[in-house]
């Protein structure tokens, strides 16, 4: 029995020694899994994405309020709330009128330009004559794009699990795009005529949503009872540095770009690159103090290439159902709302420790500057001895 299974588990390892290495990520990876992010969208945003007629269009059933979307690892769940919560889905059934619902994928790093208009993966759900099809396309560059997945003229009635009254549920299976480690995502819903197209689009939002971190010079926070301190920072994510809003978090519904307790100030006196001012009074208890702020960064899917002689809409596309899409947004933005700041408050430093503090920092640097001068004055009075002596010589002879 023994044997049997030193057997069986030596045939395993050779079998799994056997696979090329390049299968092992395919196996292996996964995606980050993430709690329920929401992303609020404006009632009656559409973007005119082709033609210029939108007789019959941007109706309740494409208009996008609000995206709920969470993933275990393997699989990207998001349900889309519509402004529509009728029953009545006779919008679907129309020969003239398509409605679709899906999401735009970029994998990796923001700073990279690959696919369109950095999206690198399109997946939707599209209803034609009332039939529902699914699709998954990886995007080029060029305007080309291949059909990984397609499921097409399945029954999905309205008011099943996936489509109803007000929703729309959509399943992305995350090893289709390779189980990315970090990528965006941008929502959409599309309605369309024979001659026109409208489209309403979410704002790029990154995976994972609160991977930003922050570093202060210094390090770590120290100011004395009645000092002030000003401390830049980098605040930085997977996908971005560029840091648009700095507020702090006062309480409930209560934001600023100030924060005040027991004393203890502290504003943002810039945000990009972000500089902190914190102003100590003499009463403030000693202490370490966690001041709450939120912080948000841009993030872009696209970045212009140095010496580029051609956009995107100078590219004769091969795919007339991706040109109409070209307009697409390529921007958005990561926020992390619960970042701190801690900041220890000590007694007063006195003079001697603020000498001891100052010659640290700078001692070097002065010895330096005051030997120099000191070897130049030496060097001058010694030249001004050797001229006189030089005179005397010659006022003898």
């Amino acid at each position: 029995m023994l044997f049997g299974l030193r057997s069986f588990t030596t045939i395993i390892l050779l079998l799994l020694f056997s696979i090329p290495s390049t299968y092992f990520p395919a196996i292996f990876a996964m995606s980050p899994a993430f709690e329920p992010q929401a992303i609020s969208d404006q009632r009656n945003d559409w973007i005119q994405t082709f033609g210029n007629d939108t007789t019959n269009l941007k109706s309740n059933y494409t208009d996008l309020l609000e995206v709920d979307y969470l993933s275990d690892g393997k699989t990207l769940k998001a349900t889309l709330w519509l402004g529509s919560d009728s029953q009545n889905a006779l919008i679907y059934d129309q020969p003239s009128r398509s409605v679709s619902y899906g999401m735009l994928i970029k994998i990796g790093s923001y700073n990279i330009n690959t696919g369109f208009n950095g999206a690198d993966y399109n997946y939707y759900i599209e209803s034609v004559n009332g039939t529902w099809s699914e699709y998954l396309y990886q995007l080029a560059s060029t305007g080309s794009q291949i059909l990984l997945d397609s499921k097409t003229n399945y029954t999905e009635p309205f008011g099943g699990p996936n489509i109803g009254p007000g929703y729309v549920k959509l399943n992305l299976n995350l090893s289709s795009v390779d189980s990315p480690s970090k990528y965006g995502i941008l929502f959409y819903s599309t309605e369309s005529s024979n001659t026109s197209e409208v489209s309403d689009f979410t704002d790029w939002v990154g995976v994972p949503s609160s991977s930003m971190t922050m570093v202060t010079s210094p390090k770590d926070i120290v100011i004395g009872q009645g000092d002030e301190l000003l401390v830049p920072a980098n605040i930085l994510s997977t996908f971005s540095n560029n840091v648009t809003e700095l507020s702090f978090n006062r309480g409930s519904n209560d934001a600023g770009s100030e924060y005040n307790s027991s004393g203890l100030h502290v504003s943002v006196e810039r945000i990009q690159p972000p500089l902190f001012k914190i102003n100590v009074s003499p009463q403030t208890p000693i202490g370490i103090y966690t001041i709450p702020f939120t912080a948000s960064l841009f993030i872009e899917t696209t970045i212009e290439s140095e010496g580029a002689s051609s956009t995107h809409n100078e590219i004769e596309f091969n795919n007339p159902q991706l040109e109409k899409s070209k307009e697409y947004p390529t921007y958005g933005y990561v926020t992390n709302p619960s970042m701190n700041l801690t900041v220890t408050v000590t007694p007063p430093i006195s003079y001697n420790e603020k000498f001891k503090e100052f010659w640290s920092i700078y001692g070097q640097p002065i010895s330096i500057i005051a030997g120099g001068f000191a070897g130049g004055f030496a060097s001058l009075v010694f030249a001004k001895f050797r001229k006189t002596d030089e005179q005397s010589k010659d006022t003898k002879s």
